[in-house]
This record gives structure tokens, C-alpha cells and sequence, in this order.
């Protein structure tokens, strides 16, 4: 197991004694999904106008491993306005909840977490939602980790850091059973006959237990698009607002495909 990431008290594993411990990701899931959409956008690739909307329910524990019951949800919607020369008016909204059909807490890999081009632009792939404190990580800060193993650069034994570095340092993304964001663009032409838009936009949301809107983050940013042959390419900075310490103050990001 990893040292860090393979720690039972952050990622609950398996043992010979307990193959199925509460929030374990591992096993074979069996599910079944049903979808309702409502699609009246002008084009599905790079829409400039009009709505979607739609809804999912997925129900795992039609047999599989015990861990794997769960039932997991989203609703999205959509607008799209044109506004003058091109210019475009695009919002996305979307929500997610999942919750376990028994006792025990749903699988770790299933909960959620936000950040990238897919979601809050500003901050990297998955970083931001519920963490949780890693003993590991606590103990390499304050030099009193059992090995240094996997500790994190700059850590060595014997090397205290600090309480209030060490407790920063040790809280990890780990997710949340809900999630919520809102993306806020305006999409608008730079080089016609080459396909190429520019876009400015804004996002905000988070992934928690409970979410409370004085803690959800926001960025915004500016990029442009290409939509060449193979498909739609995305070239987007985005810049946190109320940056933390460990966030970079700027995030690039690429993609492949229409942002929603």
C-alpha cells in the first residue's frame, strides 16, 4: 500500500480479518441508472442558445460486493442566450448527492470532489471539497513519523515543523456526499473562419457533507477555444478568489470536448 494514501485511518482497506471495512472503495459494483433529459439546444457540441435539463438516479446493490450499496444522484440544467455579435450568455448548474443504503458509510471513491476544466477552473483536479486529517502526513511534519517512507519532500525525521504546519499539511482531499457548482461564461468570437472563440467566465460551488454557502469557493478566469478537427479543444486560466496557502495563485488547464 501507498504509505501516505494507503493509510486506514484516511482510505479504509481491506484485510484478511475485515475484507469489507465501512467506506472501502474496492469490489464490484452492480447498478442500474435512470436518466430524464430535456434537450432544446440549438447544437449539441457548441450551443449558443437555448435549454437542457436533466436528472439521474443510480441504484448500486443489485448484487456485487457488500461495500457497494449505495444510490447515488445529479440534476443538471442549462441556459444559453445569445446576446449581440456573437457573443454568448452560457450558465450551467449542477448538484449531485450520493448516501448508502445501509449502516455503514458509502464507498470512499464514490464521494465527491470539484476542481479542473470539468467543474472550478481555478483549482486543480479534485482538490477542492470535504479533507480530512492523515496521521501519516501529521506525523512526517512533525518528525515523529514511525518511517519516512512516503513523507512528502522537505520532511525528515527529527524535523518538527510545527503544530499549525503540520495539522495545514495533513488535511487531504478525501469528498463529500453532495456537491454543487455554478459555471457562468461568456463565449464570444475571436478568429471566425478558423473556428477559434474566446470565453471569460466564472464558477463557484463545493463538495461537502453538508454544504453551507459561506464556505463554498469561487474563481474566475479567461481562455479560448478551437473547435478544429478533432473536436472542440479548451485553453482556460482561472485564478481562485480567497486563495489558500497551498493553492497556486493561477491554474492552466486543458480539454478536450465542450465545456457543458
Amino acid at each position: 500500500l501507498d504509505p501516505i494514501f494507503g493509510d486506514p485511518a484516511l482510505y479504509p482497506v481491506p484485510n484478511p480479518s475485515n475484507p469489507n471495512p465501512p467506506g472501502n472503495g474496492n469490489g464490484l459494483t452492480s447498478s442500474a441508472t435512470l436518466t430524464l433529459e430535456y434537450d432544446k439546444r440549438n447544437d449539441r457540441f457548441a450551443p449558443s442558445d437555448g435549454l437542457y435539463g436533466s436528472v439521474s438516479v443510480e441504484y448500486a446493490g443489485l448484487g456485487g460486493s457488500p461495500n457497494k450499496n449505495f444510490t447515488k444522484g445529479f440534476a443538471t440544467a442549462r441556459y444559453y442566450k445569445p446576446i449581440f455579435w456573437g457573443l454568448t450568455f452560457r450558465n450551467n448548474l449542477n448538484f449531485g448527492f450520493v448516501k448508502s443504503n445501509t449502516s455503514n458509510p458509502p464507498p470512499f471513491n464514490e464521494l465527491f470532489l470539484l476542481g479542473g476544466a470539468n467543474s472550478l477552473r481555478g483549482f486543480n483536479w479534485f482538490e477542492v471539497g470535504r479533507r480530512i486529517r492523515s496521521p501519516k502526513i501529521y506525523d512526517c511534519y512533525r518528525g515523529t513519523s514511525a518511517t519516512q517512507g512516503g513523507c512528502p519532500a522537505g520532511t525528515a525525521a527529527g524535523q518538527d515543523q510545527g503544530d499549525a504546519v503540520a495539522s495545514q499539511k495533513a488535511l487531504l482531499p478525501y469528498g463529500g456526499t453532495q456537491q454543487f457548482y455554478y459555471n457562468l461564461e461568456f463565449e464570444f468570437p475571436l478568429i471566425t473562419e478558423a473556428g477559434i472563440k474566446g470565453v471569460v467566465f466564472y464558477d463557484v460551488g463545493n463538495a461537502d457533507d453538508m454544504l453551507v454557502l459561506s464556505e463554498f469557493r469561487s474563481n474566475v478566469g479567461f481562455g479560448f477555444r478551437w473547435f478544429s478537427p478533432i473536436g472542440p479543444l479548451r485553453f482556460e486560466w482561472g485564478f481562485p478568489i480567497a486563495r489558500r496557502e497551498y493553492e497556486p495563485a493561477v491554474n492552466f488547464q486543458f480539454a478536450i470536448g465542450a465545456p457543458f
